[in-house]
């Protein structure tokens, strides 16, 4: 395997990591913090798809680049 595709798929596993904590701790925002009605839901799922969606997406167009070669 070349290094390109070994780095690429080190980019996604991370993409993926980044998705499965946004669902656990989305998860644990509505279980724990929601029930005391300090801010509406949305703000917890805005607040962390931002900190943890966007790192993903950056990572899996970081990864798809670094996979294409060069013509």
């Amino acid at each position: 395997m070349s290094k390109r595709r070994v780095i690429a798929a080190i980019l996604y596993v991370i993409a993926v990591l980044f998705v499965i904590s946004f669902g656990f701790l989305l998860w644990k925002d509505y279980t724990v913090h929601y029930s005391y009605g300090s801010a509406p839901f949305y703000v917890y799922v805005v607040e962390r798809a931002i900190e943890l969606l966007l790192p993903s997406g950056l990572c899996i167009a970081a990864g798809s680049a670094v996979q294409q070669e060069k013509k």
